[in-house]
């Protein structure tokens, strides 16, 4: 009976595979980058599937609801370059 040490020392060149050969590697895909057309085009596709879609679970919902006040009310306010004396006209 061959012990694990014995079939170790039986390899040519110790790989800890106890004598089994190792699987071939897969070759990797060839990673091109995108072009940017095809950004675009992946980008519309996105776009397309997405528009208008809201997440419908409660806690989505109430978040949507306690955050309302905030897309309604504007950010920024118009300050003009007038001084108190000026009056129009």
């Amino acid at each position: 009976m061959n012990s694990p040490r014995e079939r170790l020392l039986a390899e040519e060149w110790p790989t800890g595979t106890f004598g089994h050969t190792r699987p071939p590697k897969r070759p990797k895909p060839p990673s091109e980058p995108w072009t940017p057309e095809e950004q675009a085009q992946h980008l519309a596709t996105l776009a397309r599937a997405l528009k208008g879609w809201h997440d419908p679970s409660e806690q989505a919902q109430a978040d949507r609801q306690r955050h309302h006040h905030r897309r309604t009310r504007p950010r920024l306010r118009l300050i003009t370059n007038t001084t108190r004396g000026d009056t129009a006209a």
